[in-house]
């Protein structure tokens, strides 16, 4: 290949250096962490500031001040505002959320729409301002993944960066939301990008870090919920917390099945899906105000033992039978905060037991409450680790670390193995195959750029061309010419033989005339007329990784891909078939 062509190449990859580049994607991490968090602060202004400017709440979460019929009526006004802007809107558009962002992610490699970035904001906002009884977690992590992938389409990133750099999105997203920096990589890593990996970890941690120092500034240093200090007083309570990870295992069965029950009605108008769920809220809303919103000033008294176990009981019962509606019918709001929610009552209602059941050894409510938190949350979401992080981040105590592996490990087994239940999302993707978690090659292939295994020895030509071409081709010494036009592939020693046998005749017809017809040299060689084998080409943008590349061709049924620039296929920069894949995978440098 001469200088020239390869300065060419180089000057062609510039504009997708920057994603083949760990530093270049820490920096880009940063950014996105800042502007991930900075909308996460805005999302959560818009929501707190009306409620305690314009109502008569003490904080954001006081419903309970409200009078019952202004309660109602904010519910039925924000139900009726959301049926009104979702009910025009094509499926697709009125995909939100977790969901969403995983769909989007494996089917499209973390290319999120403007459009559904734009509504899960607002629809979002109205659902909490409106007091519905759902979460800001699950609309916090598609603003962030989607904030995310807004920039890396910016930078035009490769697809396996872009992938990457949603997961930032999504780290400093749940950071800035509960102040927990190490929670936010786990949950990028455990629940979104479904791998742990090395090149993952810098940039997500990156992201999650400035999330966190955003939230700190703005909101403080607290974290989401107010922990008291407590501690499993002796080994002897052990029986008892696998009591509760056995109950927590039981509650997150209940709170799925409850999802399955409730998408049988998706069939429904959605004015009745929705507007059921809004009466049924305001209903309940009459007799258990704290039902209405996140619902975290509940877990804090939970944690701290002031509400009563028949409270505690209809409370867990009300949040997970809406929790489970609104998500199933797909309400723009989160199920991560209800889970959350339903544990903290359901711990807190074991542990006010255990003060019956052994009044002489006194226990710890907050204890239970935490532990029973974050066995809902890990057996839910199937995200163990996350929860079990986001525990220790958001107690400060080492000692809960072994407790709350007990209880949430057993509640995950429950889950999982004796009711063979999958995690939340999937059941709210229908079981959607691409939700599920990838093999060790898959995973390899998605996070290798496809330039790595492409050949760039390669020449564009015409079907036809001139003897005069055909030597100055053959001077380069490319591998591979390329009948863009035909979309057809033929190796360049194919033309070499084509020539030494078109010169030997040409010899043996002028060997009696002693000289050459300059017409006759001058005489176009047809590509696709001479002998030598021909592959059919396919073509993918240079932002594609291997698993976009192995998916085309089997969908195609080609072995060949041309990879272009961009979009416009303006400029061939390489080709890359199975085979180069295979050896790339085989024989990848540890």
């Amino acid at each position: 290949m001469s200088p020239l062509r390869q300065l060419l190449q180089q000057h062609w990859l510039t504009h997708v250096t920057l994603s083949n580049n760990q530093i270049g994607l820490a920096l880009l991490s940063l950014l996105v962490g800042l502007a991930s968090a900075g909308v996460i602060t805005l999302f959560r202004f818009a929501i707190e500031l009306p409620l305690v400017e314009f109502l008569p709440m003490d904080s954001e979460e006081d419903y309970e001040a409200l009078a019952p019929f202004l309660r109602v009526t904010l519910l039925l006004a924000g139900g009726a505002l959301l049926i009104a802007i979702f009910h025009p809107l094509s499926k697709e558009l009125r995909s939100l959320g977790v969901g969403h962002v995983l769909l989007r992610m494996e089917r499209h490699q973390g290319y999120m729409p403007l459009p559904n970035l734009l509504l899960q904001w607002f629809a979002a906002v109205i659902a909490l301002l409106s007091g519905h009884s759902v979460g800001r977690e699950g609309p916090a992590v598609h603003l962030g993944a989607g904030t995310a992938s807004q920039v890396g389409q910016h930078f035009h990133l490769a697809h396996h960066r872009l992938r990457i750099l949603a997961g930032c999105g999504v780290a400093s997203a749940i950071s800035a939301s509960f102040n927990t920096p190490m929670a936010g990589v786990i949950f990028a890593m455990e629940v979104v990008l479904l791998e742990y990996s090395i090149r993952g970890f810098i940039p997500i941690i990156l992201a999650s870090v400035a999330g966190a120092i955003v939230s700190e500034a703005v909101f403080g240093a607290e974290t989401a919920f107010v922990v008291p200090a407590f501690d499993m007083k002796s080994l002897l309570e052990i029986p008892y917390i696998l009591a509760l990870g056995l109950m927590a295992g039981l509650t997150a069965t209940a709170f799925i099945h409850s999802i399955k029950l409730f998408q049988k009605f998706n069939h429904l108008p959605l004015w009745i899906k929705w507007g059921g769920l809004t009466c049924t809220t305001a209903i309940a809303s009459l007799w258990l105000p704290q039902l209405m919103g996140i619902g975290y000033d509940t877990v804090n008294d939970a944690l701290a033992g002031k509400v009563v176990v028949l409270t505690l009981f209809a409370l867990m019962v009300g949040k997970l039978w809406l929790a489970a509606w609104a998500a199933a019918t797909g309400f723009p709001g989160g199920l991560i905060g209800p889970s959350l929610f339903v544990g903290a009552a359901l711990g807190g209602i074991l542990g006010q037991l255990s003060a019956w059941w052994l009044p002489e050894y006194p226990v710890s409510v907050g204890f239970y409450a935490m532990l029973g938190m974050c066995a809902m949350m890990g057996a839910t979401l199937r995200a163990p680790l996350a929860a079990l992080v986001a525990m220790l981040e958001l107690t400060a105590n080492p000692n809960i670390i072994m407790p709350g592996m007990l209880a949430i490990v057993v509640a995950s087994l429950v889950v999982s193995e004796i009711f063979q239940l999958p995690s939340v999302f999937q059941v709210l993707m229908g079981g959607n195959p691409l939700a599920q978690t990838p093999s060790p090659v898959q995973q390899m292939l998605r996070n290798t750029w496809v330039a790595q295994a492409m050949s760039r020895d390669i020449t564009c030509v015409d079907r036809h061309i001139s003897h005069d071409s055909a030597e100055l081709i053959l001077r380069d010494r490319p591998e591979w010419l390329l009948l863009e036009k035909e979309n057809l592939l033929l190796s360049t020693a194919d033309l070499a033989l084509a020539m030494v046998h078109d010169a030997e005749q040409r010899n043996e017809r002028h060997a009696g005339i002693g000289h050459e017809d300059e017409h006759e040299h001058q005489a176009t060689l047809d590509l696709i007329a001479m002998p030598g084998d021909r592959e059919e080409v396919g073509r993918i943008s240079l932002k594609a990784n291997l698993q976009d590349a192995l998916d085309q061709m089997q969908a195609s049924q080609l072995q060949w891909l041309a990879v272009y620039r961009d979009a416009s296929e303006q400029q061939c920069v390489g080709v890359v078939s199975r085979e180069h894949i295979e050896h790339f995978y085989r024989y990848q440098p540890n």
